[in-house]
């Protein structure tokens, strides 16, 4: 019984999605200037790993789902 598997492509293409959506943020972070700022910064880029995290979760689901669909 052979398992379906997602592409080398998909896990390349997840990686990049996630790699330019922290671009943002941790730029974001490193421009700050103030405590405020800096604070303030900080809670986006955790927002942004928290909504990644999700996105990469239905992603991954919907790519298995999508493979054993396929069989």
């Amino acid at each position: 019984m052979k398992r379906s598997k997602p592409t080398p492509e998909f896990w390349t293409a997840l990686a990049l999605v996630n790699l330019l959506g922290l671009i943002y943020p941790i730029r974001f972070l490193l421009r700050a200037n103030g405590i405020d700022e800096n604070l303030f910064a900080t809670c986006v880029l955790v927002g942004s790993i928290f909504l990644l995290l999700v996105v990469d979760t239905a992603s991954i689901v919907a790519a298995h789902a999508l493979c054993r669909a396929k069989r």
